[in-house]
């Protein structure tokens, strides 16, 4: 059976959005063991300065979907072997192609990382 998540109180008539930002905040911290007076009070303060410093103007929160893909495609490139385009393909649930992309443009990227410096200028 699934236990209930643990909430943290907030005062009333907060503002329900960042009242659901700091859940998320709190049982991060309760997840990395911060006790629990000690997670309310840093949640508190977090959602409060984010409330200050950027409340009041319309935020869209990306869900990050470009962050999620580069992370993957890192990890594909990482395991690289030379060969194993099918093997990732099948562990990653990609076509073949794709996974030939994603190593064509992991490879480009570091090439051009290592010789960006070749054409630096030099006082």
């Amino acid at each position: 059976m699934n236990e209930p998540l643990e909430t943290m109180p907030f005062p009333e008539n907060y503002p329900e959005l960042l009242e659901q930002i700091g859940q998320v905040i709190f049982r991060s911290l309760r997840r990395y063991d911060v006790a629990r007076e000690s997670a309310i009070q840093m949640t508190f303060s977090i959602v409060e300065a984010v409330r200050t410093e950027i409340g009041g103007a319309q935020q869209y929160i990306p869900r990050g979907l470009s962050f999620e893909l580069s992370k993957r495609d890192l990890e594909i490139w990482r395991k690289f072997s030379g060969g194993n385009y099918l093997k990732l393909a099948r562990e990653y649930k990609l076509t073949e192609m794709q996974v030939r992309n994603i190593i064509r443009r992991a490879r480009a990227r570091e090439t051009a990382a290592r010789q960006g410096s070749l054409f630096t200028e030099q006082n």
